[in-house]
């Protein structure tokens, strides 16, 4: 068998002999392709997670930006609506007009209103601490007055919703001392 050949690089390479035969060249040139195709390959790898990172952050954002768009269009809904306005005006002091048979049916629409809030609120929809500082006042007051209560079958059993988030309200005034104990993450 013939020696092989040994071939020699006019510019000796970093960390190789400057002569070597065809073989240990061929096997330097793939290990050589192979790393830097790793390289490549890790670099593209990291770029995505990072992509895919701000990406989710984005995402995040918007969906936030969404709760609170609804949140702020529920709140506005409260004091846009006719009706919802009408009964707003007379909740503090339990106004007589409340009772009247005009605003029965302006009345259980505020229930309504504050029943849907409620399963919002239990579908994790919504916050129950931004809900009741927003939204808590009105409930209790109209929970509490017997005016409001004229003309409608105040059973429990049908307003369950609404009830439990009037009671919530007396629950959250009493633990919520300060504005910085509360939660309002939407």
């Amino acid at each position: 068998m013939a020696d092989d050949a040994i071939f020699c690089a006019t510019i000796k390479p970093p960390l190789l002999d400057k002569c070597m035969t065809m073989a240990e060249w061929s096997a330097t040139w793939q290990s050589l392709g192979i790393l830097i195709t790793l390289s490549v390959a890790i670099g593209a790898l990291i770029k995505y997670f990072m992509d895919k990172s701000v990406a989710r952050k984005q995402a995040e954002k918007s969906h936030k930006l969404e709760r609170v768009k609804f949140f702020l269009d529920q709140h506005r809904r409260l004091f846009d609506d006719p009706d919802l306005k009408i009964v707003l005006q007379y909740l503090d002091g339990d106004d007589p007009r409340l009772a009247e048979e005009e605003c029965w049916e302006k009345n259980r629409k505020f229930a309504v209103f504050i029943e849907e809030v409620e399963l919002l609120i239990r579908s994790e929809m919504l916050n129950s601490d931004a809900c009741q500082y927003m939204f808590g006042y009105y409930a209790n007051c109209a929970f509490k007055g017997k005016n409001f209560r004229q003309g409608m079958n105040f059973d429990e059993d049908h307003w369950t919703l609404f009830s439990e988030f009037a009671r919530n309200y007396e629950q959250f005034s009493k633990t919520s001392g300060s504005s910085s104990d509360w939660n309002f993450t939407l």
